[in-house]
C-alpha cells in the first residue's frame, strides 16, 4: 500500500483466481468503440475498446470487482465509498491512447465524481507504453502497475493514457463519490487509521488507539455528507 499526497495504490486488490476469471470472461466478450461513453472534448481524444455493458460476461466481471472492493479494508477506509459508477472494462491495443482530459464532474444520476480508480488487468510486460499519466503541480506521475493492483486519484487531475506501442493494455476503470468530499480530509482520516492499526498490533486495547479512534470517528461525523 502506498499513499502519496492524495494518490492511493492498492496492491493485490484482485487475486490470481479473480484475474483468471476476468480474463476468461473477457476473451468471450464483445468490445465496442470506447468513444460511446466519453463526453465533450474527451470524445475527441479517446481511442480504445470497451466491453459491452449489456452482456452477461460484463455483469459477472462487475460482481467480481465489487466483491474485491468490499473485502479490501484499505479501499474502504481510504475511499469512504458513498456511490460507485459501473466499471468500464477497457482494452488498449497497439496504437491506441486516451489523450489529456479531465473526467466529468457528474455522472449517472448526478453522482459527483470525487475519485477515479484504475484496476490493472494485464501485467506491465504484456504491453509497451500505455502508462497512466497524471499531471501535478510539480510535474507528471506515471502508473503502470502489476495485474490486480489498483490506483485511486482525485478526479480533478488532468490525465491521459499514453499510446500503447505494442501488446495489449487491459484495465477496469470507475469513478467514486466519497462520503468525505475533500481529498485532503480523506488523507487525514487514512493517516489516523494507519496509526490506530499500528498501535493495535502492539496492544489490542491500547488507550492511545482508543482516543485516536474516537477522534477518527468524530472527524467522519464532522466531514461526511
Amino acid at each position: 500500500m502506498t499513499i502519496q499526497n492524495t494518490y492511493l495504490t492498492i496492491p493485490g486488490l484482485l487475486n490470481k483466481e479473480q484475474l483468471q476469471q476476468i480474463d476468461m470472461l473477457s476473451a468471450r466478450s464483445n468490445f465496442e468503440d470506447g468513444k460511446k461513453t466519453a463526453t465533450a472534448a474527451a470524445r475527441e481524444v479517446k481511442n480504445n475498446l470497451q466491453m459491452d455493458m449489456q452482456s452477461q460476461e460484463y455483469g459477472m466481471i462487475q460482481q467480481i470487482l465489487l466483491q474485491a472492493l468490499n473485502g479490501n479494508m484499505l479501499f474502504r477506509n481510504a475511499v469512504l465509498l458513498k456511490t460507485i459508477y459501473p466499471f468500464l472494462i477497457s482494452t488498449y491495443r497497439t496504437g491506441m491512447t486516451y489523450g489529456w482530459h479531465v473526467d466529468s464532474p457528474l455522472m449517472a444520476n448526478m453522482m459527483r465524481t470525487d475519485i477515479a480508480m484504475t484496476i490493472f488487468l494485464s501485467n506491465p510486460d504484456e504491453y509497451e507504453g500505455g502508462e497512466l499519466e497524471l499531471q501535478t503541480g510539480s510535474g507528471t506521475v506515471l502508473y503502470k502497475l502489476p495485474a490486480g493492483d489498483a490506483v485511486c486519484y482525485p478526479c480533478t487531475q488532468l490525465h491521459q493514457v499514453r499510446e500503447v506501442v505494442s501488446g495489449e493494455r487491459r484495465v477496469a476503470v470507475t469513478w467514486i463519490q466519497s462520503l468525505v468530499k475533500s481529498a485532503d480530509q480523506r488523507k487525514i482520516l487514512t493517516d489516523i487509521q494507519e496509526v490506530i492499526d499500528e498501535l493495535r498490533k502492539e496492544d489490542l486495547i491500547s488507550e492511545p488507539a482508543n482516543v485516536l479512534q474516537q477522534t477518527h470517528s468524530n472527524l467522519i461525523r464532522m466531514w461526511a455528507e
